[in-house]
């Protein structure tokens, strides 16, 4: 036996520590959304990863963008030596189809020099699958802005995606300014038909103004190639103009030749970022968004929050248009299919369960689910948790929430699989067997750092989460190749609180609440190691066993673990059950009967003791003398958490 003791233990957990934390942050980056930033074309990287300092004051503005939309995995095309300055993931230095095989979003910010033939390829191939988004920014046509002008319309005349260019010429703003007519200040202000255009204003402090500094402007070029001016309602369907000058803008031609579109010295208001919605040919779609400035790079990008004096939502508008267009580019269409709810108050698992006591854990609700809704699309299932509070994003989740771990299981089919999810070898995850009777054939993990459907081969794929702060709710994207809802699915919920610490993500239970252990388990169970770390699980009044009991269905003399029912998600089916617990052990024989006239596959009998032992395990029987001591001496050990 090998004891650890002062500095040296201390610096041994701070290792494993380490270790976890970042074999956790790998597991969460595979699976949220991408958005790479073009830097091998001649943009800058200002803004990026850097902070917004007051030149006056040197007090810090805003972070950088990679630092401040932490929902989102951010990496670049450019010089690899760069990554640890930007602390992003470099994806090479060209553009290729395998770099951008997880890409979701594309931006090429004021590139200066030519893309290769091949890149544009890899570029329109990876545009083509559908659920992408690519943003091009140019410039204005002053000084070294017609070569961004250039380059950004030579790449969309190559990719031959959409039809919005930059013209060449310029806009100033005499009225929306910041001291002068060419740093102007752009309106966010959507066309009135855009969709979820509430999307991209939330959240201003300062009436959506936004610094396009010496800006270009989006023009449309039709089929044939004409070009044409995106002004009052000469607009076409599916784009969008959602920053735009005041009605006095004006257009001025610094260099030859001359715009296409516009003409010096026409007056109104006029698009400097519009979106296009282009429908694909194999009936999917992508988002397609043209600037006239960069949102990072250039001289002052539009991520600035604040020029000469006038404060400004650049921040909240770069995150707002991205979250906006990654959801635009998945976007279809969806049907109610069912809605369980779920008991409010229940957030104690076996009846007994209390938070841990560090001050983020000082909310009521935070494990409480309370409904489940399930609503269908044309090619995938969208699946809301929602709670009684999620507590809001504490530690920065990326999929937008912090505290909560779910893990959901469906049975639709013959075969599966009855054990619970283990990410680690021989980890307790939830620490409960699943039901006997109702194999589950897809299920999923999802927590603030990462997002998997599971097959019971062991297969995983990544799949879509993010969370709604606002209504409290945690929603996943599971596509239809994976799942099926029918009168016959069966599902189970299980709730947990997430610890990015803890084997398995699943934050440990002990008999009394500790700063990052939960409190209110059986001491028994605890040292048999069978004590379920679920708070919470979906079971609606009118199902038995209730969770409770569920939740006590254990034996911890014999280290068999608690059973976790499935219930039927459109017939109201529930087991009429005889019990009998102990202080140590619960053992249960289920019938199952239904409420209506189907006969499911699931009316068979169950006994608790068929579960499968828990992976850490004792010797069964009644311990006492030295022996019990011994056990009474260990306790502490095996309830000690670090932090």
């Amino acid at each position: 036996m090998i004891i650890i003791v002062g500095d040296t233990m201390r610096k041994a957990a701070l290792l494993i520590a380490v270790f976890m934390f970042f074999g956790v942050f790998g597991f969460a980056l595979a699976s949220a959304t991408t958005v790479a930033v073009d830097l091998a074309h001649g943009e800058n990287a200002k803004y990026l990863s850097e902070d917004v300092i007051d030149k006056e004051t040197n007090k810090t503005l805003a972070h950088g963008i990679t630092k401040t939309i932490t929902d989102i995995k951010w990496a670049y095309f450019g010089d690899p030596t760069q990554a640890e300055t930007l602390g992003i993931e470099n994806l090479g230095n060209k553009i290729t189809a395998d770099a951008l095989k997880n890409v979701d979003v594309l931006i090429l910010g004021q590139p200066t020099s030519p893309f290769d033939p091949d890149e544009i390829q890899a570029i329109s191939d990876w545009f083509e699958q559908g659920g992408k988004v690519l943003w091009v920014a140019g410039d204005s046509d002053y000084g070294s802005g017609v070569q961004a002008q250039d380059a950004a319309d030579s790449v969309l005349d190559m990719l031959g995606i959409g039809n919005l260019r930059i013209d060449l010429c310029s806009v100033e703003d005499p009225t929306s300014n910041a001291g002068a007519g060419y740093r102007v200040v752009g309106l966010v202000n959507p066309d009135p038909d855009t969709p979820m255009k509430d999307m991209l204003t939330k959240g201003f402090k300062y009436g959506g103004k936004v610094l396009y500094h010496g800006p270009g402007v989006v023009a449309y070029v039709d089929d044939q190639g004409n070009w044409k001016p995106l002004v009052g309602d000469n607009v076409p369907e599916g784009i969008y103009r959602i920053v735009r000058s005041s009605p006095d803008g004006t257009i001025v031609e610094n260099n030859d030749p001359p715009a296409n579109a516009y003409s010096a010295g026409d007056n109104g208001q006029f698009p400097l970022l519009v979106a296009q919605v282009v429908k694909l040919d194999n009936g999917k779609k992508s988002i397609l968004i043209v600037s006239g400035e960069s949102p990072y790079g250039d001289y002052q990008p539009t991520w600035t929050p604040k020029y000469h004096g006038v404060d400004l939502d650049g921040p909240q508008f770069v995150t707002n248009i991205l979250h906006w267009a990654i959801e635009m580019a998945t976007y279809e269409p969806l049907k109610d299919v069912v809605e369980i709810k779920d008991p409010v108050g229940d957030d104690h698992g076996p009846g007994t369960y209390t938070y841990p006591t560090d001050k983020v854990f000082n909310q009521k609700g935070l494990f409480d689910l309370t409904d489940v809704k399930i609503k269908e699309g044309t090619t995938k299932y969208v699946i809301e948790f929602y709670f009684k509070n999620l507590g809001g994003n504490p530690w920065n989740g990326p999929n937008g929430f912090s505290l909560q771990i779910i893990e959901a299981y469906f049975d639709f089919k013959e075969g599966g699989n009855t054990k619970a999810i283990k990410e680690a070898k021989n980890g307790p995850g939830s620490n409960v067997q699943l039901d006997p009777n109702h194999p589950w054939d897809a299920a999923i993990r999802v927590f603030g750092w990462g997002s998997k459907l599971l097959l019971p081969d062991g297969k995983t794929v990544d799949v879509k989460a993010k969370a709604d702060l606002d209504k409290n709710v945690i929603i996943v994207e599971i596509p239809k190749d994976y799942l099926k809802i029918n009168e016959d699915t069966y599902m189970s919920v299980l709730v947990g609180s997430q610890d990015g610490f803890g084997v398995d993500n699943w934050r440990a239970i002990a008999p009394k609440a500790e700063q990052w252990k939960g409190g209110g388990a059986d001491t028994d169970a605890v040292v048999a190691g069978v004590a379920p770390r679920v708070y919470d699980l979906l079971v609606p009044e009118w199902f038995k066993p209730t969770q409770e009991e569920q939740l006590k269905s254990y034996d911890a003399k014999a280290t068999k673990l608690a059973i976790v029912r499935m219930i039927s998600l459109f017939k109201k089916e529930t087991p009429t059950e005889t019990s009998t617990t102990s202080s140590s052990s619960s053992t249960t024989s289920t019938t199952q009967t239904s409420t209506t006239s189907t006969t499911s596959s699931s009316s068979a009998t169950a006994t608790s003791s068929s579960s499968s032992a828990s992976s850490t395990s004792t010797t069964g029987g009644k311990t006492c003398g030295p022996a019990a001591l011994i056990g009474l001496a260990l306790i502490p050990l095996l309830l000690r958490r670090r932090k």
